[in-house]
């Protein structure tokens, strides 16, 4: 079919563009503004840096000779490490060169930023990632196994505190989490609180006369009277899953599954402060059941055998206790699951220790391997 000449004209204008503002002109178009070059450059760190605490950071600048630096800012953490005037760094050359202690800096990931001040006015920043490893190397410990005692081989534990001659415990998964207290010597339930169905149970603590249960992914905690378990508040946590709890007679003490640990308010529940928890190496994740003892932080390892011992001032690991075989091929069944409990008697001087779904509980004692 043939299209009349005019039609033709018609459907030309209609498909070409137009040259009007706002059609695909120069003029109609928003102009993209160029973002002006840095001046200067920071060639040390190049990249993101990872590095044990106490070790320097080399920094070097690049700066055209051509331009006068005033001062140089150095901050770690968002705190100010370094100011260096203009003065300092000698006359107008092409590198700077200076270093930065890391001493005195928690282990875990922290952020360093210089800001240069030019001479006549402006400045420029320049920022890199920081992670610090521990400058400890763990002591590793051995252990040996000083009596056995029976354990409820039903009994998911979450969390193990042992109080005034008896045996608290906390245990999970949906439709059977719990908060016991249990005879030491027998094995058998004195008192038992079981939660909602919809409540996945974990870690546990006593503090003077409560007892606090945290709840997997639910958000919400329990404080419980210790005597009678009757419920005396809920208590809501945001953005984080609960796993092991304990507490420094103050504050209490928490995990969620990671290399970070809160110190919580007991009565608000908010957050005090956090640490990273590191070794020599790198982090130490998967922090699971937790204990107190003797100022120092006691952690299982979810899905391994060890135990770590942590500062908790500062973040490091300072001990690994390796408790493979503890539990003999002989008492495992199909459903018997990972270690993980930790309980302490201070009077006594008595460090217990179980896992989920087996049929004892062991008091041991740890000595340094080697």
């Amino acid at each position: 079919m043939r299209i009349p000449g005019v039609l033709l004209i018609a459907i030309f204008f209609l498909t070409t563009p137009g040259c009007g503002p706002g059609n695909g002109s120069s003029k109609g178009r928003p102009e993209i503004q160029k973002q002006a070059s840095r001046i200067s450059s920071l060639l040390e760190p190049s990249a993101s840096l990872t590095l044990p605490l106490g070790e320097e950071i080399r920094l070097v600048l690049s700066v055209p000779d051509t331009v006068t630096v005033d001062s140089v800012q150095v901050f770690m953490g968002g705190e100010l490490k370094l100011n260096i005037p203009g003065s300092s760094l000698g006359e107008s050359q092409e590198d700077y060169e200076f270093m930065l202690s890391t001493e005195g800096e928690y282990t875990g990931k922290s952020g360093l930023r210089l800001r240069l001040f030019f001479a006549g006015g402006g400045s420029e920043n320049h920022s890199r990632q920081l992670t610090f490893l521990s400058d400890v190397v763990p002591l590793e410990f051995s252990y040996q196994v000083v009596k056995e005692y029976p354990h409820d081989v039903s009994a998911y534990t979450q969390g193990l505190e042992y109080v005034d001659g008896e045996i608290y415990e906390g245990t999970g998964n949906y439709g059977t989490s719990s908060l016991r207290r249990v005879s030491l010597e027998t094995g058998e339930v004195d008192k038992q609180r079981d939660l909602d169905q919809s409540l996945f149970g974990e870690g546990i603590t006593v503090l003077g006369e409560r007892i606090y249960q945290l709840t997997y992914k639910s958000q919400v905690g329990f404080i419980y009277d210790k005597e009678t378990f009757q419920e005396i508040q809920k208590v809501y946590y945001q953005n984080k899953e609960g796993w092991g709890m304990t507490n420094n007679g103050e504050e209490l003490i928490m995990s969620d599954g990671t290399n970070i640990i809160y110190f919580l308010d007991p009565e608000m529940f908010t957050i005090n402060r956090q640490i990273e928890v590191y070794h020599n190496e790198g982090p130490a994740n998967s922090l699971n059941e937790l204990e107190y003892i003797n100022g120092k932080l006691w952690a299982n390892r979810y899905f391994t055998d060890e135990i770590v011992i942590i500062d908790p001032e500062t973040g490091k690991v300072e001990g690994r206790i390796n408790l493979k075989g503890i539990l003999k091929a002989s008492d495992r069944r199909p459903t018997t699951d990972v270690l993980n409990g930790i309980a302490w008697d201070s009077k006594n001087e008595r460090l217990f220790v179980t896992g989920k779904f087996w049929p004892k509980l062991f008091e041991i004692r740890i000595r340094e391997s080697g």
